[in-house]
């Protein structure tokens, strides 16, 4: 079952999005589109943090991805060295360019395993309140952004409706809730919303 599973995260397109007439399912189709809306999405993204940080300093949620250490990829860079690839975990970008190259031409789904392999090797994004950390440490990894929260999805995240509520205030839009000024509640807020996704994902 856990190749079912590794199948199924590693061929996507090949996941039923509808039936036919004829009865049988037919595979989803990914289009550029679909990538252009995640880039504006991860933008809108990172501009509502740069924002609500600028207004409220020591009350905004954000989301931090901690740079793994080196080791937490020994798993992955022995698995693509076995394989014929280099993976280098020096930097973001160095891990990403190490991911761009890792092609099989004659494997579709070879490069889309290993970037699955390689998010297993790290440790995962958290919320956090702006005024329990410096500025240096809000970086989020693995999107290579030195600030980030979750904004675009308040429909089925609690932390974008808190987020909401923050920009909101910043643009004069509506008043600052009470419980955003209290840095004890927020953290109570990040922590909670961190158990719940750690629990989603068992």
């Amino acid at each position: 079952w856990v190749w079912v599973w590794v199948w199924v995260w590693a061929h996507p397109r090949c996941l039923p999005s509808r039936v036919c007439v004829c009865g049988q399912p037919q595979p989803a189709q990914v289009m550029e589109t679909n990538q252009m809306v995640e880039e504006l999405m991860l933008l809108a993204n990172i501009s509502v943090a740069r924002e609500i940080v600028k207004h409220f300093p020591s009350c905004s949620l954000l989301r931090r991805h901690p740079t793994p250490a080196p080791r937490q990829f020994d798993p992955i860079v022995r698995a693509a060295a076995a394989a014929g690839f280099e993976i280098d975990v020096r930097s973001s970008k160095a891990l990403a360019a190490s991911l761009d190259g890792a092609v099989r031409p004659d494997d579709v789904y070879f490069n889309k395993l290993v970037r699955i392999m390689t998010t297993r090797c790290m440790t995962q994004a958290v919320y956090f309140g702006s005024g329990d950390l410096s500025a240096s440490d809000y970086h989020h990894y693995g999107l290579a952004s030195p600030i980030y929260t979750h904004f675009t999805s308040p429909i089925r995240r609690y932390a974008d409706v808190v987020v909401h509520r923050l920009l909101a205030a910043a643009i004069g839009l509506a008043p600052l809730p009470g419980s955003a000024r209290d840095r004890a509640g927020l953290r109570g807020v990040a922590d909670n919303l961190n158990v719940r996704h750690h629990n989603a994902q068992m």
